[in-house]
């Protein structure tokens, strides 16, 4: 009869534990990274590669509660993942506070990973943008996922790619819109020079999780891992490898 009474008492306990919050028990995480050329997309084996990638195996290492598993996904699916249930937390994602976050399908982590210049770019001969309301008269495109960030009409495509070549052939667009280290480097290495970039305004990078009390329990987690580490060596050298203050060069002045 005791140990009956026994197992009786173990079963009742181990179905409690199943219904303890994300921070009362382990549990394993999976980060959803949005592919970004040059900070998080894949090595010649495959394997996943870029300061993005390293960010989310340093939270890792200070995730005590289990551990992170990741993913490199095209932008706007990376972001679907949360929302669907298949990850827990998905990043990058500009955050601008604005009144219409309460709004998105989404949370933001408090906690932000660091700031970001987004830059806008041109034709070389096209005039400097200097205002919003002009934006609202040009034909503006950004990467996908990220037309929520404007407060003007902005068309979503795939890739840095396609959107330099629409740019460089007067095909759609008048204006892309992006941080500036990805797509940079995008010029860089096909050694563009019709462009003209100027920054459009600094944001902060976030992470993003769903709005339900388990991403409530993995906001709170990951921006306590956040604070903890902005202040040693390895995050900082990760991010000196993210972003940078904006770089006011010039394609057209390059020697290539």
């Amino acid at each position: 009869m005791l140990k009956a009474h026994h197992s009786v008492s173990v079963w009742l306990v181990a179905t409690a534990l199943l219904w303890l919050p994300i921070t009362g028990i382990a549990k394993d995480l999976v980060a959803s990274v949005g592919n970004l050329p040059g900070h998080s997309d894949w090595d010649e084996n495959g394997n996943p590669k870029g300061g993005f990638v390293d960010l989310v195996r340093l939270i890792d290492q200070s995730y005590a509660a289990g551990n992170i598993d990741l993913g490199i996904y095209p932008f706007k699916r990376s972001i679907n993942n949360v929302l669907k249930g298949s990850a827990d937390f998905h990043l990058p994602l500009i955050n601008t506070y604005s009144k219409r976050n309460s709004l998105l399908p989404y949370q933001y982590v408090e906690e932000p990973i660091t700031q970001v210049a987004f830059v806008a770019y041109t034709l070389n001969d096209t005039p400097a943008i200097s205002s919003n309301t002009q934006l609202h008269n040009l034909n503006v495109a950004t990467l996908r996922g990220h037309s929520h960030l404007f407060p003007f009409p902005v068309k979503e495509l795939n890739s840095i790619e396609s959107a330099i070549k629409m740019i460089v052939t007067g095909r759609g667009i008048d204006v892309f819109i992006l941080e500036q280290e990805a797509t940079d480097n995008f010029i860089r290495k096909n050694k563009l020079k019709n462009l003209r970039r100027q920054l459009y305004r600094e944001f902060d990078s976030s992470i993003v999780v769903s709005k339900n009390d388990t991403g409530k329990a993995v906001n709170a987690q990951l921006s306590n891992i956040l604070k903890s580490l902005k202040n040693t060596t390895e995050y900082k050298n990760i991010i000196q490898g993210i972003h940078r203050p904006y770089d006011d060069w010039q394609p057209a002045n390059m020697n290539w």
